[in-house]
Order: structure tokens, then sequence, then C-alpha cells
């Protein structure tokens, strides 16, 4: 049986779902939010943390691509029923267990909450998340006003001509953004 323990895996990073089985030996079908699907699978210790909070620490034994899918086989995971209980459980990996990025690079939870400001000075609000695209990641930055509840939202590509600056320091980013845009 796995390790568990309640709360947030606040040292860990979330890369996929666990969205059903497969067969019935206990393997899970994963579904992966890496770039390549199959990036998840050079993670070799997962945490699954069900939709109340509690965290199940596991070895990854397998994982490949089985058709559009990914399947993995954690240790201690060995029969259908106990495959099934995890359905729906996010996937997290722990922060210590991630690449080191080049200078410049930056994971996206890095960029969530830095405040968000023109070269003109003007505060556009925070970085609320972001999207893939395809073409660009996008930040979706909001900004709360005294007028309504619903923030102002700012949607500005992520591109090199338009981020001039990430401070993770001061929790800032510096954009060429025209804030009617």
């Amino acid at each position: 049986m796995p390790a568990q323990h309640s709360g947030e895996a606040a040292e860990a990073i979330e890369l996929g779902k666990v969205s059903g089985v497969w067969g019935v030996r206990g393997a899970i079908k994963v579904y992966a939010y890496t770039r390549e699907r199959e990036g998840i699978a050079k993670y070799k210790n997962w945490i699954l943390q069900s939709a109340g909070g509690v965290n199940q620490h596991y070895e990854v034994v397998q994982c490949k691509k089985q058709g559009q899918s990914m399947v993995a086989t954690l240790k201690g995971v060995d029969d259908r029923d106990l495959a099934e209980s995890l359905q729906g459980f996010r996937i997290l990996v722990p922060l210590q267990d991630m690449p080191v990025l080049p200078d410049g690079e930056y994971y996206w939870r890095q960029l969530v909450g830095l405040e968000v400001v023109t070269l003109e000075g003007m505060v556009l609000g925070v970085v609320d998340h972001l999207l893939e695209t395809g073409a660009n990641d996008v930040l979706v930055v909001h900004r709360k006003t005294a007028d309504s509840e619903e923030p102002v939202e700012h949607l500005l590509p992520y591109i090199d001509q338009v981020v001039i600056k990430v401070d993770l320091l001061t929790k800032s980013m510096q954009v060429d953004w025209d804030p009617e845009f």
C-alpha cells in the first residue's frame, strides 16, 4: 500500500490525471498534460491526489504509449478494482524530479501570480493562468476593479516580443503591450 497523507502537494507539479483502467492487472490509463504525451513517462515517482486532497505516493514500474493513450503500471497496484479506485486522481510529480530549466525559461507555475506591468509602468494585473494555443502560449492576466466583481482580463501572447523581463524575485513581469488591446 502506498504512503498517504492529506493536503496539497505544495512541492509538486501536476502533469496529468488518471483517466481510466487498462486490462485486468491494475494498469491505469493516463491523460498527460505534458507537451508531448510521452513526456510523463520520464518521471518515476508520482503522487496521485484524490478530489479530497489525499495524496498517495507511487513508484512507476512502466509507462508507455498505447494507441492514443498512455498506460502506466504502478508498484502495488496489481488488480483492476484498485486501479479503478484511482480514476480521476490528479498525477503530481515532486518538484525536485523536474529538470532545471535554462536561464530565461520558466515552468507555467512560476509565472502564475506574477504582477504584469507595461513598459510605461501601468499595472495590467496578475497572471491567472496560461493557455496553450498551438502557435504560442498565452498569458491570461486578471485585474480586479472597484467597478465590477468581474476582473478585467488581458490575453497576452507569451513571446519574446511581448514579454520583456521576468523577475521571479520581485514576482513581476515587464511587457511591451498596449493595455487597450
